[in-house]
């Protein structure tokens, strides 16, 4: 098993598919510009694993990602992956370490936020430390609410500005709706404004000041940097791919899948 196989990205996805592959007897190398995990880090709790009845924190499952990774003895590339080429059958990434060419590529990148036009707006909440007076959250899908959640246990007050009917689904809405600190406000964000370290939101439903500021008002797939090139030995998985499915256990899916994929590919010619 010497084939060349590279996977973009440690979340559930691509560390899902360099075990299978390890399994198979590949030597499967992985990149990750930040922390294994990916964006699962952010999940204030994840419900439909299946695995763990009274779900589990984004972080734990990053974990757990870890573990499998040391168990299995892949050691990820902590680079990111600026430029890919393929010519002739060989995909050749580029990174600040240095350039690696693959007989196969996994697209593991997932999706990046939708933004605003303002320096100040956080989208992610893995790494916030410390702790907050006010935030706001602009947004009211799963995403939102899911961050408020987690912003609920480090700041004092949480509001969530949304523009519409909320599009998360039932059981986040109910807990949000049972914390005394998160607070629901039906309103369009017209201006922001960044003073020194604290954040003043005009909005239509009030002028609102803040420790912070977040935003979760969609995401798009992370596939620029593969864009244009088209091979049957590309697999490009889980949120980086599927849309509004995006859920871990379709990722951890998918990424079984494309390794079965390659194995079956190797064995026994274009599966």
């Amino acid at each position: 098993m010497d084939a060349r196989i590279g996977i973009i990205g440690a979340g559930p996805a691509g560390v899902s598919a360099a075990v299978q592959l390890k399994r198979y007897g590949f030597e499967p190398v992985i990149f990750e510009k930040g922390k294994v995990g990916g964006l699962v880090r952010n999940a204030y709790r994840v419900d439909n694993s299946m695995l763990f009845p009274r779900g589990i924190k984004g972080m734990e499952i990053a974990n757990v990602l870890r573990e499998y990774l040391n168990i299995y003895g892949i050691t990820p590339v902590h680079a990111e992956v600026v430029e890919v080429r393929y010519n002739a059958g060989t995909f050749r990434l580029t990174t600040p370490k240095g350039d690696y060419e693959f007989d196969y590529l996994i697209v593991a990148t997932g999706t990046r936020p939708k933004t605003l036009p303002y320096p100040c707006v956080r989208y992610h909440v893995a790494d916030i430390e410390g702790y907050f007076g006010r935030v706001l959250i602009i947004g009211g899908g799963d995403i939102a609410l899911d961050y408020s959640l987690t912003l609920s246990e480090r700041a004092r007050e949480v509001i969530i500005l949304h523009r519409s009917d909320l599009k998360a689904i039932r059981t986040l809405q109910e807990e949000v709706l049972s914390r005394e600190n998160i607070h629901l406000v039906r309103g369009e964000a017209r201006d922001v404004y960044c003073e020194s370290g604290r954040v003043k939101v005009v909005s239509t439903s009030g002028v609102f000041e803040v420790d912070a500021l977040f935003a979760a008002i969609g995401r798009v797939p992370n596939v620029d940097i593969v864009e244009g090139i088209e091979s049957e030995r590309m697999f490009i998985i889980g949120d980086a791919k599927n849309g509004i499915y995006r859920q871990s256990s379709l990722a951890i899916a998918d990424g079984i899948k494309a390794a079965m994929a390659i194995w079956r590919w190797e064995m026994y010619g274009n599966p």
